[in-house]
């Protein structure tokens, strides 16, 4: 008997593990919901404190990153502390991302001041097919729920999470918070899909990106790969592109910047796809420039023509 639970224990050893993750997950988050705030929030400031002290392979990525894009215009400290409030954030996102799977729209409303709000309203009003981009900065984990709840139904990129107890929580909170996730694999007919479907298709375009759905333009006075997909997009099939960005105003305090929308003529050459790209990282690096310390440093931005940074 004991051979026989040693055998089933080796053979489902993978998915058992992967239980034994969900529960430790769903342990924290019971944390997160009777926790008083205050303890919360300084329990994520040592967290923060801890990552700065030990994740030294990401704070050589982040100061590589602010010494490419700053050089001396920025004091070491002014960097350092960039660097400490960026990791920070980065906290605050992975426990917005426990805890807003059961959020309601009237909690998250009493979270966030949205700015400019009247550009996606006017969108929606004259039916036009909506492409957001923006990058990882702020409390990106908010803005994708809060749009698709507030707004209109939403599709992400995205890939299933290797845990599959833990993906199906997040599926099922995905589905009741109107957002639908594209796989990398097929994303391209699955954002026309959508589009199509009248639903807004949301992208990122400040990672490094070596593909044929690439184009080079110059980030921060360097020059450093992006996805040219939502220019592509939006060419084909007529949609408007609207830059929004969720700055973070402290904890659990949010506030959304929609940017003027962009307007996209039909069958676009090569050479206007690469210009328009080049607006739209302009647009991202004048919000990077404008509050730094709440875009994501620690991703290695510019490895495709800079590599050599990131081995210092």
């Amino acid at each position: 008997i004991l051979d026989r639970i040693v055998f089933i224990i080796n053979e489902h050893k993978d998915d058992f593990l992967d239980y034994i993750v969900y529960l430790v997950y769903r342990f924290f988050e019971f944390l997160f919901f009777i926790f008083p705030k205050i303890l919360l929030k300084t329990i994520l400031h040592f967290i923060a404190y801890l990552g700065y002290l030990f994740a030294k392979k990401h704070n050589r990525i982040s100061k590589a990153n602010l010494d490419l894009s700053f050089g001396e215009t920025k004091t070491e400290e002014e960097k350092k502390r960039i660097n400490k409030s960026s990791l920070l954030k980065i906290v605050y996102n992975l426990y917005e991302f426990i805890t807003l799977q059961r959020a309601t729209l009237d909690e998250m409303e009493q979270k966030v001041i949205v700015e400019n709000e009247a550009y996606i309203v006017k969108l929606l009003e004259e039916n036009k097919r909506v492409i957001t981009i923006s990058g990882h900065y702020g409390c990106w984990e908010f803005s994708l729920p809060y749009f698709a709840m507030k707004y209109n139904p939403l599709t992400i990129i995205s890939r299933k999470l290797n845990n599959r107890y833990i993906n199906d929580v997040f599926m099922k909170a995905r589905h009741r918070q109107n957002l639908e996730m594209c796989e990398k694999d097929g994303a391209a007919k699955c954002m026309v899909k959508s589009l199509r479907r009248g639903r807004v298709v949301a992208l990122t375009i400040d990672q490094s990106i070596n593909s044929k759905q690439s184009v080079d333009v110059n980030f921060f006075g360097h020059r450093a790969s992006q996805v040219d997909s939502p220019v592509r997009l939006a060419s084909k099939l007529d949609a408007v592109i609207l830059p929004l960005f969720t700055l973070r105003e402290g904890f659990e305090k949010h506030k959304i910047i929609f940017k003027e929308p962009i307007k996209v003529k039909q069958n676009m050459t090569e050479e206007e796809i690469k210009k328009l790209s080049q607006k739209l990282s302009d647009v991202l690096e004048e919000q990077v420039r404008k509050k730094p310390e709440d875009w994501f440093w620690q991703h290695r931005r510019w490895k495709l023509y800079y590599p050599e940074i990131y081995k210092k």
